[in-house]
């Protein structure tokens, strides 16, 4: 089942802004905001679910506009948290795609996202969120996550 939300859609809402690829062997992170230039810049190598994530990631490190040095480490925190919940909003396909798959990596996958991202909306669940998806997969709910 494909989620509603679409990351390009985003990105070409960002008036202005282009999009490039870099090589891995010269920059590892998967995706890099220039805000002075007005680029997002993602891994060349990324799998389908990365690239949905890291440009989704990028488009709001670009909504947003610079961040001072000292602001940037709680920015990324919050941007990595927008991310995970806007890319997963539903806490039930969440909770399906854990119950009937092997693996964290392959709900992620069953959900068109990177494990990252799916640790990161887990870490980060609700306390209701959290039990909801306990009640699910019919487990305590200190557990679920």
């Amino acid at each position: 089942m494909t989620g509603e939300m679409n990351p390009w859609r985003r990105l070409r809402a960002l008036t202005g802004w282009t999009l490039q690829w870099h090589d891995p062997s010269v920059d590892v992170r998967m995706g890099v905001t220039r805000h002075s230039v007005r680029t997002i810049s993602l891994r060349s190598d990324l799998t389908y679910e990365q690239r949905r994530c890291t440009v989704l990631h990028e488009c709001l490190h670009a909504e947003h506009g610079p961040v001072l040095r000292v602001y940037r480490e709680r920015h990324e925190v919050d941007v990595r948290r927008r991310t995970a919940r806007i890319m997963l909003p539903d806490v039930d396909r969440i909770a399906d795609a854990l119950t009937w798959t092997m693996s964290a990596a392959e709900a992620a996958e069953v959900l068109q996202v990177d494990a990252g991202v799916l640790r990161d909306r887990l870490r980060w669940l609700e306390p209701s969120e959290r039990r909801r998806i306990a009640g699910r997969m019919g487990t305590d709910h200190r557990g679920a996550a």
